[in-house]
């Protein structure tokens, strides 16, 4: 399976680190955002666990959400306008979503499917 993502460069000239989730070792890569308030956008995939894509927002040690996606094909980075995105596409068979993790000006997700 094709499985495209960006550099850890990618991440960290965006203002990611690395969350503690990482681990290089087990394919597992992570990396968070953390803003001014407080919240924490941690961003985490891997091409050996089902090719999948986990998405974390956690303001005041609250889960506001935790959306877990296997049969990842590429993640990319896209921006439009002030807005700036990781977009999650699917492999062939498991395309009908939009998958949207908004890290810039503020955190946010949209997931649809269709």
């Amino acid at each position: 399976m094709n499985y495209e993502y960006p550099d850890e460069l990618d991440f960290f000239e965006r203002g990611f680190g690395y969350s503690k989730e990482y681990n290089h070792d087990e394919g597992l890569f992570s990396f968070i955002m953390q803003y001014d308030d407080g919240a924490r956008l941690i961003f985490t995939h891997s091409p050996f666990y089902n090719c999948s894509v986990s998405v974390k927002l956690v303001q005041d040690d609250v889960v506001v959400f935790d959306v877990y996606k296997e049969n990842v094909s590429s993640i990319a980075f896209q921006t439009w306008g002030l807005e700036k995105v990781l977009r999650v596409y699917s492999t062939k068979g498991a395309e009908n979503h939009d998958f949207l993790v908004y890290f810039s000006p503020k955190p946010r997700l949209r997931y649809s499917e269709f």
